[in-house]
């Protein structure tokens, strides 16, 4: 599989597992959120074997886990408040620059932008259920769904993205509940989450 899919499908499966304005009245400890070391998440998508994100550690709310995909395993970071969940992924790790993935209280039409170069990716809210109407394992949950757009060109670590939109699904109990992710060649791949133990 081509690298730079698999950085966006990675980011898929992990970022459900991140600064904003308002991040300082953010709880962080991980026993208040679901960002406790050892929860988990499976997820699978068409055509792949299954995927696991682990974490492995949690530092003020900025975690560190590793990605078991296709068997290979994937150091990856994030960031967890009982609010929000924040990535690294456009500022090639730097936590000072973390970028919001969502907010678990945001209405529609909520948007949040990163520079990257001269380019700007955002990610905005286009759909957040009133009741459980969407299907996670054998239940149905309500979610944040957040529309990512990477313009062409964007380059993520040395590399030009062959992204460009991604419809991400959050659930503030469980987190990730999938992710479909739009090449530029306009395929799409869907990753679907299946369980975890963060809600226990």
């Amino acid at each position: 599989m081509n690298s730079k899919l698999k950085t966006a499908l990675f980011s898929a499966l992990i970022l459900f597992v991140g600064f904003a304005c308002s991040e300082d009245d953010e709880i962080t400890d991980p026993e208040q959120t679901m960002g406790k070391v050892g929860n988990y998440w499976n997820a699978g998508a068409p055509g792949y074997q299954d995927g696991r994100f682990t974490i492995s550690s949690n530092d003020n709310g900025n975690v560190v886990g590793t990605l078991v995909f296709q068997g290979t395993s994937y150091p990856v970071e994030g960031k967890i408040t009982d609010q929000g969940i924040y990535d690294y992924v456009y500022s090639n790790g730097d936590k000072s620059k973390p970028f919001t993935l969502v907010k678990f209280d945001a209405n529609v039409g909520d948007k949040w932008e990163f520079n990257v170069g001269n380019q700007k990716v955002t990610r905005e809210v286009v759909r957040k259920s009133t009741e459980d109407d969407v299907e996670y394992g054998f239940w149905l949950v309500k979610t944040v769904d957040v529309e990512e757009t990477i313009p062409a060109g964007t380059m993520v670590g040395d590399n030009e993205g062959e992204v460009k939109k991604i419809v991400w699904q959050f659930n503030h109990k469980f987190g990730f509940i999938s992710a479909t992710v739009t090449k530029t060649d306009n395929t799409t791949v869907k990753v679907s989450g299946y369980s975890t133990n963060a809600a226990d």
